[in-house]
């Protein structure tokens, strides 16, 4: 995809997974599931991020994949998005979905799902939650990281009560 970001449409949980319908994601993620069907063994590496645009007074959240080909996908959260988001922490694994109807099918296994499991996706979140309480003063214009920091926050001493300075 080269760095495009794609948007959730849905974004929801399952007994043990959280999970994430990117439609957008559709054909990408169709070579990675191929490849985990032929019981190839996909790589891949994950990094939450904070992308900070002073000039429109907007902070959007990022969850970059670097593929083992060399290929990133990368999916944004919008503000309005974080409250779901912040519920991850509580969650090991991520599906990613390429097609809501999936989301009925899988309701029972989420393994049966045609999507891609990404694990540890949540430790990825705790480091979301560090770099946005460090963030300087003079990026957090308007107070725009507050909000992600509250909410972080809140998930993690809700899991295991420990708040981030």
């Amino acid at each position: 995809m080269g760095g495009a970001i794609a948007y959730p449409k849905i974004i929801g949980a399952l007994t043990d997974t959280s999970f994430l319908v990117v439609p957008a994601l559709k054909d990408e993620m169709a070579g990675y599931c191929e490849r985990l069907a032929l019981g190839e063994n996909v790589q891949y590496h994950l990094d939450w991020n904070l992308v900070i645009i002073k000039s429109l007074n907007r902070c959007l959240v990022t969850l970059e994949i670097l593929w083992d080909d060399g290929n990133i996908s990368v999916i944004g959260f919008p503000k309005d998005t974080w409250e779901q988001l912040s519920q991850f922490i509580n969650y090991r694994n991520l599906l990613l979905l390429p097609d809501r109807g999936l989301v009925e099918c899988s309701l029972i296994s989420p393994k049966a799902a045609e999507g891609f499991l990404i694990k540890d996706a949540n430790k990825g979140l705790v480091n979301l939650a560090h770099k946005a309480a460090n963030i300087p003063p003079s990026l957090n214009v308007g107070g725009l990281v507050d909000p992600l920091c509250n909410l972080l926050n809140t998930a993690r001493k809700i899991s295991n009560g420990v708040l981030l300075s």
